[in-house]
């Protein structure tokens, strides 16, 4: 990256901590170190908080995370799911209702937050360049048609999928997937409190979605390897089930490949990668929110406290891993494995569903697989099927030959 044509200096090394990207990992990030007095600054590329209306849904842990009211962000609370592969379906209530967001709306919260705590936030500043200088980094930005020099002491990377504070310490790119959703009507009669999941094996290895924001409306969506796939799959899923798209929304998330590793170290001592940037991301649903703050709160807590940041990760790392080996075996999965998966969907399994959330998987997976041993079948065969695949590939070309 060269630096802007033309420069201001506008900060010193004097402790300053640096977040690039005012996502919510690097608001709440933000938030979490100015009220431990440290002095914050967020750069945004954007001119505000324009990063379009997107409705998420998010499990009661994010809900425990925060220390300030979210209700102006909450457009439902979902009590229920209901699962649907070819030939089955299963209705599994929430002890505690899931949270649908507007993105947007909780943006504006954080940004408050953050000021409220004394950071401060700088849009339209385009990260052009970052060096090392001396104990910390010198940061140039671009700014329209002129640049401005900020030099930190640390820097938080929460700069999505593509993220520039990755490239300029020399990460390699994290794969993504992409998610699209229409906005619809909801149907007649359709539950406002229940969310629908369907499994369709021949256009998604992931599920399609209806979450109702509204009794009127709600959100239906997939997520497929391109933008392009989606746009097309989720065209035939409206068709398919009458419903019409008033609005769309899209956005590349992080997708661990299979057998990779979750991307949770920082690149250094003083460059900590966190949310999307790290990858910090469910691959069973790829759900963000809550894994981007902790890696958020992770961060902030390893520069109060002086506590290694992967040690602070661990238990993240522990989270995403179990959803990373739970992705690797439904990636095999069939349509006919699916049914088969519901089907033989047990009383205790239902509970364990509906009482622990998607953020707790490390402790509820083995549980699960032993309260479902009919199961058992289905992830050996789907592992055989791994095997069997990767025999089938060509191996590397041995040296000397052509």
């Amino acid at each position: 990256m060269s630096p802007p044509s033309q420069q201001r200096d506008t900060g010193a090394s004097n402790g300053c901590v640096s977040v690039v990207g005012a996502s919510i990992a690097g608001l709440f990030a933000a938030r979490a170190m100015a009220r431990q007095g440290l002095q914050v600054k967020v750069w945004e590329a954007l001119s505000g908080l324009e990063h379009g209306a997107r409705t998420l849904i998010v499990t009661p842990t994010w809900l425990r995370m925060l220390d300030f009211d979210p209700e102006p962000a909450i457009l439902n609370r979902i009590q229920a799911f209901e699962l649907i592969s070819r030939r089955e379906s299963v209705h599994i209530p929430l002890r505690e209702p899931d949270l649908v967001l507007e993105r947007t709306r909780f943006l504006d919260l954080l940004s408050s937050e953050v000021l409220a705590a004394g950071g401060e936030l700088l849009f339209h500043r385009r990260l052009a360049d970052m060096e090392r200088n001396g104990h910390g980094y010198r940061l140039s930005f671009r700014n329209g048609d002129t640049g401005e020099r900020h030099e930190a002491s640390y820097v938080l990377g929460a700069d999505g999928v593509r993220s520039a504070v990755g490239q300029a310490v020399g990460r390699r790119p994290l794969s993504s997937v992409a998610i699209v959703q229409a906005r619809v009507p909801l149907p007649v009669d359709y539950p406002e409190h229940t969310a629908r999941v369907w499994f369709d094996r021949t256009s998604t290895r992931f599920f399609y979605w209806l979450i109702p924001e509204s009794p009127q409306e709600g959100v239906a969506g997939l997520i497929a390897e391109s933008r392009c796939d989606a746009e097309k799959a989720l065209e035939r899923f409206l068709g398919a089930h009458g419903l019409t798209a008033l609005e769309y929304q899209a956005a590349d998330v992080p997708a661990q490949r299979v057998g990779a590793r979750p991307r949770c170290e920082g690149c250094n001592g003083r460059v900590l990668l966190i949310g999307d940037a790290a990858g910090h991301v469910k691959v069973t649903t790829v759900g963000g929110v809550v894994t981007g703050m902790r890696g958020g709160w992770a961060a902030a807590r390893a520069l109060t406290t002086g506590r290694s940041y992967r040690d602070e990760l661990r238990s993240l790392c522990q989270e995403l891993s179990a959803h990373a080996m739970l992705r690797h075996i439904l990636d095999r999965f069939t349509d006919t494995d699916y049914d088969d998966l519901l089907r033989h969907l047990n009383s205790r399994g239902l509970r364990l569903l509906g009482y622990r959330s998607r953020d707790g998987m490390t402790g509820v997976l083995w549980r699960l697989l032993l309260a479902q041993p009919r199961w058992l079948p289905l992830v050996a065969r789907a592992l055989v099927r791994d095997q069997t695949r990767a025999a089938a590939e060509p191996g590397p070309v041995p040296r000397g030959t052509r």
